[in-house]
């Protein structure tokens, strides 16, 4: 996908044809592992923002409490005025008779705007610091929160729907129903496979996946060092027989790259 670039400093970044360090965005379903591929990928020298903390800490500001109460009503707030969390989640994930101005997306409208913004200002920090190979946006609406134009590579982590709501029962002691009903208020998975760049299988072991992101980093890595990319022959993904997209050879954790139709044209000095 071509992503834009507005993260970008103006003064630096404007008189060299790539960025000294890549933006790398993870996207995927719910439960896929986004953020243990996060906790790999910093294990191997990149830093990571965990946008997840990073929106919760924006929406309990003062001022965003204040907007979200005129716009989802008293009901979320504890009796102290803090955001009651159960109370917020029931609220905003609760059947919707119209798709259009729900509790989610007038949350949503709050909130990510203000994540985006505080994004771009940790990045133009990094940028001007320097040290890490990459920065990781461990986000999970990245998509859904215009996060990706922040990005130089999006990485689509792939797992089992199975799997995926295995591991939410076990880890956030969600239901089946509730993993499912949240993700359905999500960009489908085959749209978000499509906007990425890059699809890594978390299907096998820690090690495979830690072994595969490495040369997935690497090539990253090497793209952004050159001035021109060029298209590497590949293949889109395979699907697994439950419908979850992943390449099925090597245990399921082979890297694929996604060819993409803009890529046969010479970049303007970026991913």
């Amino acid at each position: 996908m071509k992503h834009n670039k507005p993260c970008k400093n103006s003064s630096a970044e404007a008189a060299s044809p790539q960025p000294t360090m890549p933006v790398i965005g993870l996207a995927g379903g719910i439960g896929s592992g986004k953020t243990l591929v996060a906790e790999k990928l910093g294990q191997m020298g990149a830093a990571v923002i965990d946008v997840d903390r990073l929106a919760k800490q924006l929406r309990d500001l003062p001022q965003t409490r204040r907007a979200l109460g005129q716009s989802l009503g008293e009901k979320i707030f504890t009796q102290d005025g803090q955001i009651d969390e159960k109370a917020l989640s029931e609220l905003v994930f609760a059947p919707a008779e119209h798709q259009k101005n729900t509790p989610l997306a007038r949350l949503n409208a709050i909130v990510h705007p203000l994540v985006v913004a505080k994004c771009r200002q940790l990045i133009d920090q990094y940028r001007r610091l320097g040290g890490p190979k990459a920065l990781i946006l461990d986000a999970p609406l990245l998509f859904e929160a215009g996060l990706e134009s922040c990005c130089d590579a999006v990485i689509f982590v792939a797992s089992r729907p199975r799997t995926r709501s295995q591991r939410v029962q076990d880890q956030r002691g969600w239901t089946e129903s509730d993993w499912a009903r949240r993700e359905k208020t999500q960009i489908p998975l085959d749209k978000k496979l499509e906007m990425s760049d890059y699809i890594v299988d978390n299907n096998s072991s820690k090690t495979d996946l830690r072994c595969h992101l490495q040369r997935l980093l690497s090539r990253i890595l090497g793209k952004t060092s050159s001035i021109q990319r060029s298209v590497e022959p590949c293949e889109f993904p395979t699907k697994h027989k439950d419908g979850s997209p992943g390449n099925v050879e090597n245990n399921g954790a082979k890297v694929r790259r996604i060819p993409k139709m803009h890529e046969t044209q010479e970049k303007d000095g970026g991913l």
